[in-house]
């Protein structure tokens, strides 16, 4: 009974480690102990005790993760019900470890990773289109092994992570039991492979493209307009600021706000099209900004590109994010909480590819424009830059998450995507954090929280394909397919034990 506590403390301490990886404490060198804690809480033990502990390492690491969902709804259930959901899956990783961890060959340490890679591909699809956040890919932004994000794309970064976790995890039970040389090569093992992952080049020129991104700041009541023209107005005001102070203003090709810079459809209503045509009139360059469309039966997330006063091209958001902009099975739900009426008027999702084609000086160039959350889904990105997205522009809306980490954690999965796609990118953002990042991860400039703030910056397009574009869909194919290989060994191996 004491050795079963043990374990499940061991576990919470696995998942806050985890949780440290990542914003607002970022130390992604501590993924590689949080997994291996489970690796060695899980090991050895029935499949019913590993699923536990497994659970209960993945409560400790989404339940801080995604505070901000408590933030955002006001309401505590709907925070710990999505964290439940998430860590439910890692509690089946842990059911699989518990079995094929146990077996001494290397491949049963392979087969370990695509358990947990794959199942993170299900988990960030499924279901409801998945919850892509807290992928162990992400927590790598801040050490070599990003830089195989181009090569491998974010599920082989995870599969990579958890490998060298694994095998840090062998060691460690070696040397605790008996083959201590063994033991200590595997525990040093994973460390020269992330030494080695210097090595790796990632290249960062091409023609530019300079930008002036624009935060409005939060309302603060200046407007007698209401809220949502409001919010528009302040853009407007930074970016007159921005242009009048700004020794760099006049080599501005393209001006970009952030998601839902304007609530009230700009395409009806006179006074958020007017503030578009005075901004377009000063700049004298296209703008692209959020908007809202209303139609019959819901609603619509769209990014607008404005040249002088008019529309020419739009995407609307094509993976809305569940129980956040739309409802499933709302009648259903509405019976545990009543936050489901937070959400009056459903999203719709628009069509993909995520581009916009904007012209500048005597030119054209497609943008990939993944709205929001969509910077986190693998597939809604890769489409993007295989539909020719030559940068990465994400914009934002984080008015509803407070002072939490969610736009930092945001703006490093965008850091992530400048990588794997060898794009630079710009995160725009209502309130904050806005960033801008170069190809090699470098992130150029970045913006307070909660303020408005501007820039200018020259960012590279580039339209080179990197094997993570080419073959991204491929990848995640094998680690589904890797993920069920070895749920059935394990499955296998606890039908012998018996």
């Amino acid at each position: 009974m004491l050795t079963r506590l043990l374990i499940l403390l061991g576990s919470t301490a696995g998942g806050i480690l985890m949780w440290a990886a990542f914003d607002p404490i970022g130390i992604g060198f501590l993924a590689f102990p949080a997994l291996a804690i489970l690796a060695l809480c899980v090991r050895n033990r029935s499949m019913w005790y590993g699923f536990l502990a497994g659970t209960v390492w993945g409560l400790a690491f989404f339940l801080p993760l995604v505070e901000w969902a408590w933030t955002a709804v006001g309401e505590a259930l709907p925070w710990i019900a999505l964290s439940i959901s998430q860590a439910l899956f890692i509690g089946l990783v842990g059911a699989i470890w518990s079995r094929v961890l146990t077996l001494s060959a290397l491949p049963a340490t392979i087969m370990g990773a695509f358990a947990y890679a794959g199942i993170e591909v299900i988990r960030t699809n499924w279901p409801f289109g998945g919850f892509p956040w807290g992928m162990v890919a992400f927590s790598q932004v801040s050490t070599p092994v990003l830089r195989t994000a181009p090569i491998l794309a974010a599920v082989g970064v995870t599969l990579v992570a958890v490998f060298l976790s694994l095998l840090l995890a062998r060691g460690i039970y070696h040397l605790v039991d008996d083959g201590r040389v063994a033991g200590l090569a595997q525990v040093i093992a994973p460390a020269l492979v992330i030494l080695a992952c210097i090595t790796l080049s990632l290249p960062q020129r091409g023609e530019t493209l300079t930008v002036g991104w624009v935060q409005g700041g939060p309302d603060i009541g200046e407007h007698d307009q209401g809220r949502a023209l409001n919010v528009t107005l302040r853009h407007e005001e930074e970016t007159m600021r921005l242009l009048a102070e700004n020794d760099k203003a006049d080599q501005i090709d393209l001006l970009l706000w952030p998601e839902s810079a304007s609530d009230r459809d700009v395409r009806e209503t006179p006074e958020a099209q007017e503030i578009v045509k005075r901004v377009n009139e000063a700049s004298g360059v296209p703008l692209i900004l959020g908007t809202q469309e209303y139609v019959d039966g819901g609603r619509y997330n769209d990014y607008t590109l404005w040249i002088d006063g008019e529309l020419r091209a739009s995407y609307s958001k094509s993976r809305p994010v569940p129980f956040g902009e739309y409802i499933p099975m709302r009648d259903f739900f509405a019976n545990f909480t009543d936050a489901v009426g937070q959400v009056t008027t459903d999203m719709l999702p628009g069509e993909g590819p995520a581009i916009l084609t904007v012209p500048y000086r005597e030119a054209e160039t497609t943008l990939a424009v993944p709205i929001c959350f969509e910077i986190a889904v693998d597939q809604v990105v890769q489409d993007a830059v295989l539909g020719g997205g030559a940068a990465l522009i994400v914009p934002v809306n984080s008015a509803s998450f407070g002072d939490s980490a969610e736009s930092r954690q945001q703006l490093a999965q965008t850091k992530f995507r400048a990588v794997e796609y060898s794009r630079a990118a710009v995160q725009v953002s209502t309130i904050g954090v806005s960033g801008v990042v170069m190809p090699n991860g470098t992130i150029r400039q970045i913006s307070e929280n909660g303020e408005a703030a501007s820039g200018v910056a020259s960012i590279p397009l580039r339209t080179e394909l990197t094997p993570a574009a080419q073959y991204g869909h491929i990848y995640r194919g094998v680690a589904i397919f890797g993920a069920f290989l070895s749920l059935v060994w394990a499955l296998s191996l606890r039908k012998d034990r018996q």
